[in-house]
C-alpha cells in the first residue's frame, strides 16, 4: 500500500513539474505585431509593439542546451526606457525548428530605432550523448540597435546564437557561454 501511495505520489510531482514552458500557452498568444498600432482613449502615444525571438544555430552534437533568461530592456538611443515584457524565461538552443518568443516591448510613433538588451541568468545545462553539465551563462548582456524601419518589415528580431562557437569548455562537465550571434530582421 505504502509503495502504490509513493508512486501515485511521485507520479503526481513529476507530472505537475513538466507543465512548465518557455511559450505562452496557445489562448494567451499576443495578436500578430501588424495590427497592435493604437492610439488610446486618453491620447497616449500611438506605436507598434515587436517581438524579440531567440534560436540557436551550429548545436550538431548537442542533445540539449538550456539557457537561462533574466532580464530584457528596451530604451530609445537617448536612454528613455520602453514598455518590454519577458515571455520565456528558459530557452532550449538546440532546437532548431524553434525561434522561441523572449519578449515583447512597445515603440512610440517617431522613435527612429532601439536599444536592445537581454541579459542571460546565472547557470544553465548542457547535455551531449551521455554527457552532461554545467553552463555558466554569467556574462555580459547581449545588446543591439535596431533600426525600427528593419523591425517593421516581420514585426520581430530574431538573435541566432551559433551555439558551437559560443560554448567553451572548462573541463568536462562546464562549459562557458560567450555569445556569438547574428540579428535577423
Amino acid at each position: 500500500m505504502k509503495k502504490l501511495l509513493l508512486s501515485a505520489l511521485s507520479l503526481t510531482a513529476l507530472a505537475l513539474s513538466a507543465c512548465g514552458s518557455s511559450e505562452p500557452p496557445a489562448s494567451s498568444t499576443p495578436e500578430p505585431p501588424e495590427l497592435t498600432t493604437t492610439r488610446t482613449q486618453d491620447d497616449a502615444p500611438a506605436g507598434r509593439t515587436f517581438e524579440l525571438r531567440l534560436r540557436g544555430t551550429n548545436a550538431q552534437g548537442y542533445d540539449s542546451v538550456l539557457v537561462p533568461l533574466r532580464s530584457l530592456e528596451v530604451t530609445t538611443p537617448t536612454g528613455a526606457p520602453l514598455q518590454a515584457r519577458m515571455v520565456a524565461r528558459t530557452v532550449d538552443l538546440t532546437v532548431q525548428e524553434q525561434a522561441y518568443l523572449v519578449g515583447q516591448f512597445f515603440v512610440p510613433e517617431g522613435v527612429s530605432s532601439v536599444r536592445v538588451k537581454l541579459t542571460f541568468d546565472d547557470f544553465g545545462g548542457w547535455e551531449q550523448g551521455k554527457k552532461a553539465g554545467a553552463l555558466d551563462t554569467q556574462v555580459a548582456p547581449v545588446s543591439f540597435e535596431a533600426p525600427v524601419d528593419s523591425l517593421s518589415q516581420r514585426g520581430r528580431a530574431v538573435l541566432l546564437l551559433d551555439v558551437g562557437k559560443s560554448l567553451l569548455s572548462e573541463g568536462q562537465e562546464q562549459r562557458l557561454m560567450l555569445p556569438t550571434l547574428k540579428v535577423n530582421y
